[in-house]
């Protein structure tokens, strides 16, 4: 399922959200306590969970989420843990970030929720707002994961390389678990990557 802007706007203030647990992922966690500090966005940041987690680790951090009420939401957390956080609501095909800004992009889910017809667009645009040799990190769902209408897309190690090979070298493309609070746990990559 990829969900339109005014059902993100109904889940959000529902709070019907199956992938906000209120903690970052694990795979950020790692990267974070591996990596130098630098001026970071997070695509697609939803609540801001993750942004707040690098803010607080000393990285200057943007957003940009889709949905009004995903960065009232994400504001409101951001103030309430005391950080600094450049939040913008807007749409990742075409962000209001200045080319060759940020050193490393945090994606938790974006990518394998946007259409499949939209996925060039993306990766030409997140690499236009990358430094070289800056770093991505993306979370997906996995093509070893058994259909499921209500869930975005399935992604297979080839198709990663594909979409993001013109742009990007894989630095690694690893299985991980998706907690899932409402439909269970899911099979999912956690992929690392570097702008060329």
């Amino acid at each position: 399922m990829i969900y339109d802007k005014e059902t993100l706007e109904r889940m959000y203030k529902e709070r019907n959200l199956p992938w906000d647990d209120g903690k970052p992922r694990g795979q950020l966690v790692d990267y974070v306590n591996e990596s130098n500090r630098c001026r970071a966005l997070d695509v697609g940041c939803g609540t801001g969970t993750d942004a707040i987690f690098l803010a607080q680790n000393g990285f200057s951090v943007s957003v940009i989420d889709i949905s009004e009420e995903a960065i009232k939401i994400a504001i409101s957390k951001g103030q309430e843990a005391g950080v600094n956080i450049d939040f913008k609501v807007g749409d990742v095909l075409n962000m209001p970030f200045e080319d060759e800004t940020f050193g490393f992009v945090n994606d938790n889910g974006c990518f394998h929720q946007l259409s499949k017809s939209s996925w060039e667009v993306f990766v030409k645009e997140i690499a236009r707002v990358m430094r070289p040799k800056a770093r991505y990190l993306m979370k997906c769902f996995s093509d070893k994961e058994p259909p499921n209408p209500k869930l975005p897309h399935r992604l297979s190690e080839e198709t990663i390389r594909k979409c993001f090979s013109g742009k990007f070298n894989v630095l690694h493309i690893r299985p991980i678990v998706i907690d899932g609070r409402i439909h269970g746990d899911h099979k999912g990559y956690s992929c690392l990557m570097e702008k060329k």
